[in-house]
């Protein structure tokens, strides 16, 4: 039987097994292609940036929760509650896109954008668990394992999904919707039920009552930001290159389909190989973070994201497209899991879940800027690889930025953050 410490961390992995499906068939792999050409046929151009639009809307909402939603866990001690009740909401929410037909835009942007809002601000709660659960020296390995699982969980439901996603089959298609409802919720199971609650604050704030107090929390670490230089160096270079990874997470399958001509079937073959290689460079990056610092390890990922967006607005066949593709598979996990471990290793303890709120605000913000960027770029020049251009150029700014901030020293050891 395993240990209650090993039953907390493998819960904590399951959770990212169960709920990136979601991120993979709903965000970027069969919704997008699904939206574009069936519930906004005959759009053209207009389809990306509506699909932008969604995505941005989302994210700025995500933004503006994530910091107070994070207090108001830290302050209650209710960061599990606030996990289950996002991730239920979540797998309703992506049940009921089955019912999103031909033309139904507005019907089909709102529920996504709900569905998207209540599964990044969860992503928030979950990334507070990682203090809890591992030791400054583990946590890149941890972290990445995550990214890991979550790529597991990738890789599965793309191949249960398989025989439903035959082209030109709209109504089998719509299937997929449900069954990764269904996939989330039996996965997530394990970590609503092992998880640990944690122990509520002095006084134990009432739910009621946590949502104000987190608000006010906020505001008073807003007030002294200036005793965090180091960490908010770093959430402005990450504030930029999130731009970039959430353009490719919102636009592979659009740009792979519209502009090199993908039917479905390559589809699915290049996301299975997609995500088996993005279990690799989770595991593997995550890794190398914690020998040579997460700072030096995000410099050598974004010098790959540079290439991966030049290369692939240049690729004119689908061999080199499946070559950058698969760079950029390799690197999607890295940059969030050695990010959310840098992060984690600059954070007080007891502000675990607030500042992991404004890691949330700095990375949702950016990325709601980077597919309405995209999609306004493609509808203006009527190119997609003009746009992708832009996310190259992306990736190299945030890169320069990075290289302002230092090599983090872990709270625990008693460092203060410059």
């Amino acid at each position: 039987m395993l240990g209650r410490a090993k039953l907390d961390r493998f819960s904590w992995l399951l959770y990212d097994f169960a709920n990136n499906p979601f991120s993979v068939m709903i965000v970027t792999f069969v919704y997008p292609v699904y939206f574009k050409n069936e519930v906004c046929a005959g759009l053209g151009n207009l389809g990306d940036l509506l699909w932008g639009l969604s995505g941005s809307l989302s994210l700025i909402a995500v933004a503006f929760l994530s910091p107070i939603l994070g207090a108001a866990a830290d302050l209650s001690g209710t960061k599990k509650p606030f996990l289950i009740a996002s991730g239920l909401t979540c797998i309703i929410l992506t049940a009921q896109l089955y019912w999103v037909g031909s033309g139904m835009v507005v019907w089909g942007m709102a529920i996504f954008i709900l569905a998207n809002v209540v599964y990044q601000t969860g992503q928030v709660f979950y990334n507070a668990f990682l203090p809890d659960l591992a030791a400054p020296e583990e946590m890149g390995r941890l972290s990445g394992l995550g990214w890991a699982s979550a790529y597991l969980g990738g890789v599965a439901i793309v191949l249960l999904a398989s025989p439903l996603l035959q082209e030109g089959d709209v109504e089998r298609t719509r299937l997929v919707f449900p069954a990764t409802a269904l996939f989330f919720l039996l996965f997530a199971l394990p970590a609503f039920f092992f998880l640990p609650s944690g122990a509520k604050n002095q006084a134990g704030i009432a739910w009621a009552r946590s949502f104000a107090a987190g608000l006010k929390q906020v505001k008073r670490t807003l007030a002294r930001l200036d005793q965090y230089r180091q960490l908010a160096r770093f959430l402005l270079a990450y504030f930029v290159y999130m731009e970039g990874v959430a353009t490719v997470v919102y636009y592979t399958s659009i740009y792979a389909r519209d502009t090199l001509g993908f039917t479905m079937a390559e589809l699915v073959r290049l996301y299975l190989v997609l995500q088996t290689v993005g279990v690799a460079g989770a595991v593997g990056f995550g890794h190398l973070s914690d020998r040579i610092g997460p700072r030096t390890t995000l410099i050598l990922i974004l010098v790959l994201w540079t290439g991966v967006g030049l290369g692939a607005a240049f690729a004119q066949t689908k061999l080199v497209f499946w070559l950058v593709a698969s760079v950029g598979a390799l690197c999607l996990a890295s940059v969030q899991a050695v990010s959310r471990s840098m992060v984690a290793l600059m954070v007080d303890i007891e502000q675990q879940g607030e500042i992991f709120g404004f890691y949330g605000i700095s990375g949702k913000l950016s990325s709601a800027f980077g597919p309405l960027l995209f999609g306004l770029i493609s509808l203006s020049s009527g190119s997609q690889r003009v746009a992708m251009l832009a996310v190259g150029i992306i990736f190299l700014a945030g890169l320069l930025l990075l290289l302002r901030v230092e090599e983090p020293v872990s709270k625990r050891e008693g460092a203060a953050c410059p």
